[in-house]
């Protein structure tokens, strides 16, 4: 299966072809073609699999040109990340209110806050995520090979920030739910080697990223230690959408010859569904002193949730990798509580 929509001329390797399924986005990719000079042959093949007919093949001289023009043009003709027109503004008004909510009880004044009921059964959280690779709890480097190339996905430390809104229907038992902005971040080590060929090449991406949004649904139990002092501990599902996926390309040469390398990293299906659980130490907010969380997290998406592909060409050979993604975050957590 091919993930992406233009490759290496099967026939003669000093082009690449680049691969359209409707007519009217090929129209828009030879315009953007010729204002920018770029040769090209064009071609219409009705058996061409996947059903990608209308074909364009591009020198490899101008490759970087092409596909600037391919991705950009992909860019303004791709589909929301929410399909569904009703779910997309539920989830932005959802984001809006949620921070809004934040933002008011950040600034409440201390007489607003004496004024508020006691027994006032909602709670707001500002909350920021630093994701490590904690090896022991599954977040560690992966490696895919495929006819000699070897590819290392190393993750990287992450961000993620967003607002919660829990429900607290007992003492020490909540239901809450908000929305989360995340960052993942990787870096990728490529060597290929052909006893052939007599090749032994290494390439590295120092940092691809991926962002996407998280919308939890969890339930809270807590422990009294004193003071205002709770242990605190929490799990559920949620809904995670990454919004598009990730591209990154680089040339390096060697003895003379160019050699290009890529890699994509994407989402399996429009929204995946992650299993969560958190563990840490709640200060409970008192009137108008905020309080605050401190703890860890984990989550994982249930079956498979990103792919991942790897490229490396030249004058004389072409090798794709790809497979699965381990979908684990860990890391630590510190929220800001609000009455």
């Amino acid at each position: 299966m091919r993930w992406t929509n233009y490759f290496i001329h099967p026939g003669d390797n000093r082009y690449y072809v680049f691969s359209f399924k409707k007519k009217e986005y090929s129209n828009l990719y030879e315009t953007a073609l010729l204002k920018h000079e770029i040769p090209f042959e064009s071609y219409i093949d009705e058996e061409l699999e996947y059903g990608a007919k209308y074909l364009f093949g591009i020198p490899r001289t101008h490759l970087t040109e092409a596909m600037r023009e391919n991705n950009l043009l992909h860019a303004k003709i791709r589909t929301p990340f929410i399909p569904s027109k009703i779910l997309r503004w539920t989830v932005l008004i959802i984001t809006g209110a949620l921070l809004t909510l934040a933002i008011i009880g950040a600034m409440s004044q201390k007489a607003f806050g004496q004024q508020m009921a006691n027994n006032d059964n909602w709670e707001l959280a500002v909350q920021t995520r630093l994701n490590t690779p904690f090896a022991i709890v599954g977040v560690e480097t992966q490696e895919f090979s495929t006819s000699g190339l070897t590819a290392l996905w190393i993750p990287k430390m992450g961000q993620a920030f967003g607002v919660r809104l829990q429900y607290r229907f007992k003492e020490n038992w909540t239901f809450g739910t908000g929305v989360l902005w995340f960052r993942k971040n990787y870096s990728i080590e490529l060597n290929y080697s052909n006893d052939s060929l007599a090749i032994s090449t290494t390439d590295t991406i120092q940092l691809l990223r991926a962002v996407g949004y998280r919308i939890p649904f969890m339930a809270e139990t807590r422990v009294p230690l004193g003071l205002g002092y709770f242990v605190t501990s929490a799990a559920g599902l949620g809904i995670e959408i990454t919004p598009s996926d990730v591209f990154v390309n680089g040339s390096t040469s060697d003895n003379g010859s160019v050699r290009d390398f890529e890699v994509y990293m994407g989402r399996w299906r429009w929204a995946s569904i992650p299993l969560m659980a958190e563990l840490g130490i709640e200060k409970e907010p008192r009137g108008d002193i905020p309080g605050w969380y401190l703890g860890l997290f984990w989550s994982r998406s249930i079956g498979k949730s990103i792919w991942v592909e790897q490229v490396v060409s030249a004058n004389y050979y072409r090798v794709v990798g790809s497979g699965f993604l381990n979908s684990t975050v860990t890391g630590i957590e510190l929220r800001v509580l609000l009455k």
